[in-house]
């Protein structure tokens, strides 16, 4: 698919079984993690489900314009990240291209969440990694590793909103509520670079989503 010349906007409901997939019950740490959100997230596209919104468990909605982002929502939790792929609309099917060198597809995506996945990526030695990268160039597509290797490296530009009852009515009990607000976003996912934004009211997805809209006014924080 070639460069995006005009808005797109995409909206996409979570079944049951996949809810898991973009809401783990555990948070996002690495980058890794945000690797296999995005190829799932491609999968779930390509897939495309005919989930009606009234029998849905949350959304994922991809806007792609003077930012490139994709959004996730259920009820209390929000987050988003960008997204580094270009979108071609077709009649009956989506796809999708990485920096015009190479098709997004089924395949690849199933390449790299086995590589991210495998026990060879874990290890110390570079060796191990290399050998199931060049094995997929040489059988199935040259710029593989390129495509990795931008995964990897790129600025996710990860953001999440929170509505935490539970953690807020614990840290209330010890007098320190201002430490985890009721309404907050995390910013960053690695223990050592998060921190929390507290909010004095929920918001909402349109208010969220355009927080993260370069096309919109600002928004500014208080004193």
């Amino acid at each position: 698919p070639k460069n995006n010349p005009e808005l797109i906007l995409l909206k996409f409901f979570i079944n049951k079984s996949s809810l898991n997939i973009f809401f783990p019950h555990y948070r996002i740490k690495t980058k890794t993690h945000i690797i296999e959100v995005l190829m799932e997230t491609l999968k779930y596209m390509i897939l495309n489900p005919e989930i009606k919104e009234e029998d849905s468990f949350g959304k994922i909605v991809l806007i792609i314009d003077k930012m490139s982002r994709v959004f996730y929502f259920t009820k209390n939790k929000y987050y988003s990240i960008s997204f580094p792929f270009f979108v071609e609309k077709l009649e009956n099917e989506i796809k999708f291209g990485f920096k015009n060198i190479i098709e997004v597809e089924s395949r690849l995506i199933n390449q790299v969440l086995q590589i991210i996945k495998c026990d060879e990526f874990k290890e110390k030695c570079s060796l191990d990694f290399v050998a199931p990268i060049c094995e997929f160039e040489e059988n199935c597509d040259e710029n593989f590793w390129s495509f990795l290797k931008d995964l990897l490296l790129m600025e996710d530009g990860y953001i999440r909103y929170d509505y935490d009852k539970d953690e807020y009515e614990k840290f209330k009990l010890k007098e320190e509520k201002n430490k985890h607000p009721l309404n907050h976003y995390d910013i960053f996912y690695s223990s050592i670079n998060s921190f929390k934004l507290g909010l004095k009211k929920e918001i909402s997805h349109e208010d969220f989503i355009n927080i993260l809209n370069t096309n919109k006014d600002c928004k500014y924080i208080e004193k």
